[in-house]
């Protein structure tokens, strides 16, 4: 039995019907949310995987390896065709690391990626703490009740958006991974391809280091915007009297961190992008 739904039975129904579903529903989406931070593209489907590595990865491949020698040749004759920087040793031995880098990694990509999967993913499972943030303090009093009776139907469209929203830009997230490892073999001959056009297979780079490691940005969303929630006393009252009612502000801040929330979980790629220029 999931660890809130006894709650969800014995008080959150008492508040509002509206609180409780937005409750219960915002507890599931966020757990799956969790377990996909922490999972690999490999793990999150392995048939996706499977059809990824096994199908695609190899087409995709023999077109990379094809195209190798064209963008070879691309290069010499550019540098060639280069009256101010005319063709020298420098140059051909710097055409000659270039090839060998790129037959390393087209032969060692899949490895490469997967391990750079790995770490990512362990690194938003270090930085999430795997606690399920809970958008409500738990204040539960008269202010609370009127909050959840009066705008409860639109806390409770609050929550929906939001929580599926985080949900699929995760998905959106590994849909794109795939693509990139798809597009691996295809992006990396460029490089030997000269000035200009070597710029491929550098945007292909950022354009993965980007949408790798932004479910670490996200998770460290996630869990500073849930302990921030969770240190918020600005909207207890030590009144005798208005103490049972401040749980109304409380609920307001609940929802305005939900927004927030996903907010910064959908920007968390430009904030990744504009931080280390990706």
């Amino acid at each position: 039995m999931p660890d809130w739904l006894p709650g969800f039975l014995s008080t959150s129904l008492l508040v509002s019907p509206s609180y409780a579903t937005a409750n219960a529903i915002w507890n599931v989406v966020m757990s799956a949310c969790i377990g996909m931070m922490q999972t690999t593209p490999q793990g999150f489907s392995a048939i996706a995987w499977n059809y990824v590595q096994t199908e695609l990865y190899p087409w995709a491949l023999s077109i990379g390896v094809m195209s190798m020698d064209l963008f070879i040749m691309m290069g010499f004759f550019k540098a060639v065709g280069n009256f101010k920087e005319n063709m020298t040793l420098e140059l051909m031995i710097e055409a000659l690391i270039k090839v060998v880098i790129l037959n390393v990694l087209l032969v060692s990509g899949l490895r490469i990626i997967g391990t750079i999967f790995q770490m990512a993913s362990a690194m938003a499972g270090t930085a999430v703490m795997i606690d399920s943030p809970s958008f409500f303090t738990g204040d539960i009093d008269m202010g609370s009740r009127i909050f959840f009776w009066v705008f409860g139907l639109f806390y409770f469209i609050v929550a929906i958006v939001c929580a599926f929203l985080i949900l699929l830009t995760l998905y959106g997230r590994y849909i794109k991974l795939y693509i990139l490892v798809v597009t691996f073999p295809l992006a990396m001959p460029t490089l030997t391809g000269g000035r200009g056009i070597e710029s491929t297979a550098y945007a292909w780079v950022k354009s993965f280091l980007s949408n790798t490691f932004e479910i670490v940005i996200i998770a460290l969303v996630i869990a500073i915007a849930g302990r921030i929630m969770t240190g918020v006393t600005i909207f207890t009252a030590e009144n005798v009297i208005l103490e049972h009612f401040d749980g109304f502000a409380q609920a307001l801040n609940s929802m305005i961190y939900m927004i927030l929330m996903a907010v910064s979980v959908k920007g968390a790629s430009t904030f990744l992008n504009k931080t280390f220029n990706l």
